[in-house]
């Protein structure tokens, strides 16, 4: 009886039972299930080489859960932006799944503040308005960080209250941000995309698996190192929609770059290596 709980609880973690990896992958409230992460994992999973059979959580759930989940071995894996606290809590796969991307935060603001916001030219300006953020984004504390202040709400709440102007912009990934206000627009009919402004700091999603298990944390970063190498990971980027579609969109290049720091990163992620990052 014993032995078969422990090999229950193995499997249920991710770790390597019979030869094959059992992964659970979370089905997230905020992103679609075939958003970019789970595309990720599943050719990361193929090109580790290692046998495996990959599913997805039965609920949804907002990121606190997730992380929930994951310390009580519910799901196996998780992506989400990265800090200190996070890659103290578990294990994380120094490989920043989104070629470091998500550190370039367009806004989301009701259309009325427009001439505002085109208006402001650097940090000092931008510390004069409200931003708004999820429970549990590590995003918070940079933002705090930079002395700009942050309303935190849920995450469907943000849309009705940035239309609102209960805050005055809601930052997201330059690679998010397109499909998430057309997902939401209904909640926030007279927001849109600022079209002037780029902030920018360190930043990344990566892969967290459970402290003991080093087994996933192998497979996924050496087969997401191969899918570098061999050119599949940046194929799947510009296929992605998201992706390629957002960076036509923003136009970055024309746009007013503020740059804060992100006191969150560890001194392992400052020390990957700089050709697993884009610059956009």
């Amino acid at each position: 009886m014993k032995l078969a709980v422990a090999m229950f609880c193995l499997l249920l973690t991710g770790q390597v039972y019979a030869g094959v990896l059992e992964v659970i992958y979370p089905q997230s409230e905020e992103r679609p299930t075939a958003d970019y992460g789970y595309q990720v994992l599943q050719l990361a999973l193929r090109k580790s080489g290692q046998p495996y059979r990959l599913s997805l959580s039965k609920l949804k759930m907002n990121l606190e859960r997730t992380r929930a989940e994951l310390r009580a071995g519910n799901i196996s894996v998780c992506d989400f932006g990265t800090g200190q606290t996070f890659e103290d809590m578990f294990l994380p796969v120094y490989f920043p799944i989104d070629r470091g991307l998500s550190g370039y935060r367009l806004f989301i603001i009701n259309k009325a503040q427009a001439p505002d916001f085109a208006a402001i030219r650097n940090l000092d300006d931008l510390r004069r308005k409200v931003a708004g953020q999820g429970r549990g984004w590590s995003d918070v504390q940079i933002l705090n960080y930079a002395r700009i202040r942050v309303h935190i709400a849920e995450f469907d709440d943000l849309f009705r209250m940035v239309d609102a102007q209960r805050f005055d912009f809601y930052p997201l990934g330059v690679e998010e941000i397109y499909p998430l206000l057309a997902r939401y627009q209904d909640l926030a009919p007279n927001s849109i995309v600022e079209q002037t402004l780029v902030l920018h700091y360190p930043f990344a999603r990566l892969f967290f698996v459970r402290k003991d298990n080093t087994a996933l944390r192998d497979a996924l970063l050496l087969g997401l190192q191969r899918a570098l190498a061999d050119g599949s990971l940046q194929r799947l980027l510009n296929n992605n929609a998201a992706f390629s579609e957002a960076l036509k969109r923003a136009n970055l290049k024309h746009r007013t770059l503020i740059e804060i720091d992100n006191p969150t990163l560890s001194p392992t992620f400052r020390a990957m290596p700089q050709e697993y990052f884009l610059t956009p």
